[in-house]
């Protein structure tokens, strides 16, 4: 079976990454060879086994040049491929006209967030142009398929698998303490970057008030963008030795493994999570989450088991949630403790890989008829669903 991923880098991001991971979760199953075509001529940064995938750059001269078509189809048909997995809504948009002519499975993989938009959003329009046409679309939370409203026959939800083996090899913490000159003996931090998308004011205002109260606390922003002066502006002079803005970092499993308490508030005006990565490592690495409660953070972090979730754009909220871990250090650690567990059950790599592996092996194979189509089964807290290749 010839698996097509088709995204537009493997640059740094958390969707490229799942990918990079798929690719090597399928690599010892005999049945399955992997390709990659990239739509972005650029250097990317994941690096990707020569044995795990075949990487191939689709060129194009400018957004708008059209032979992309035609050199998808071309690379379909040399390549004999089985199924097009396509991962994001304009790679969607390029595979599902080259997949209706070619007779080719598609795997429509665009839902990566759980957004509150309209068809006047771009992204939203083009995900939603590419449903009728794709044999599954696959989210990665189920509150994604509800916000794009994904036909429940086609809908398949596969939640992101960790790999531990990114928490292998950390750096020391009180090497890593040094470096960054943290002496308070608590972090409280969050890890995004400074976009509209990502609510840093409010993690600011919250940062603000506990300092106001408490002195050994130390807050870590990490990540880049365009409002990062912005926010960083937004900080009282005489509280920024312990609030501290680190940019954008490459040990960001490490500066994780600092944190006392891991934050990720979000605009909700603007944007609803996926299953985010950034949860996903302050849990695996045993750490007590508080999060905005909406998009699929609730179906990653459970509510006074792993972690707390707050109403969005709600600083005093957030303020009582981060205060109750810091005082109360058994319950953190009992959160910790029971977001690794969840991590290493339902957020695996294999739980990962294994769903893809049977949807793979269904589509490739033809099971299912328009009687079973559309059926769920629950399984280690993934949904797989009978796939139908003829109802469309």
């Amino acid at each position: 079976m010839r698996i097509l991923h088709v995204t537009e880098s493997l640059g740094a991001g958390g969707k490229e990454r799942q990918i990079v991971e798929l690719l090597r979760g399928l690599f010892p199953h005999r049945d399955i060879e992997s390709f990659v075509a990239i739509t972005d001529e650029e250097d990317w940064r994941y690096d990707v086994d020569r044995e795990h995938a075949q990487v191939i750059q689709l060129f194009r001269r400018g957004r708008k040049d059209l032979s992309i078509f035609k050199s998808l189809y071309d690379l379909i048909h040399n390549l004999k491929i089985d199924i097009v997995h396509s991962w994001s809504s304009m790679c969607a948009v390029y595979a599902a006209p080259v997949t209706k002519l070619s007779g080719t499975a598609f795997v429509n993989g665009f839902v990566r967030d759980a957004p509150h938009m309209t068809l006047w959003n771009k992204s939203y329009f083009r995900g939603k142009l590419t449903i009728p046409f794709s044999d599954i679309v696959v989210a990665n939370s189920r509150a994604g398929l509800a916000a794009y409203d994904i036909p429940k026959r086609k809908g398949l939800c596969i939640y992101n698998g960790f790999n531990p083996e990114r928490i292998a090899n950390l750096t020391d913490q009180a090497e890593l303490r040094g470096k960054l000159e943290i002496v308070t003996p608590h972090i409280v931090g969050m890890i995004a970057n400074f976009t509209p998308k990502k609510d840093y004011a409010i993690f600011v205002e919250m940062a603000c008030r506990i300092c106001r109260v408490r002195d050994d606390v130390t807050f870590v922003a990490v990540g880049s963008g365009k409002m990062l002066s912005e926010v960083r502006d937004r900080v009282p002079p005489e509280l920024s030795p312990h609030i501290k803005f680190l940019g954008r970092q490459e040990d960001v499993e490490s500066i994780t493994n600092l944190f006392t308490v891991g934050v990720l508030v979000t605009n909700t005006r603007l944007h609803g999570e996926g299953i985010s990565n950034a949860i996903t490592e302050c849990m695996a690495l045993g750490k007590p989450v508080v999060a905005t409660n909406d998009g699929g953070t609730p179906e990653l972090v459970l509510e006074g088991r792993t972690g707390f979730l707050v109403p969005s754009h709600d600083a005093e909220a957030l303020t009582d949630r981060v205060l109750k871990l810091l005082n109360d250090r058994r319950l953190a650690s009992e959160f910790g403790m029971e977001g690794r567990r969840r991590i290493e059950t339902a957020f695996s790599l294999d739980t990962m890989t294994n769903a893809y592996l049977r949807l793979y092996r269904e589509l490739a194979n033809g099971r299912g008829t328009t009687s079973n189509a559309g059926v769920e089964v629950r399984h280690d807290e993934t949904w797989t669903r009978t796939v139908d290749r003829n109802a469309k």
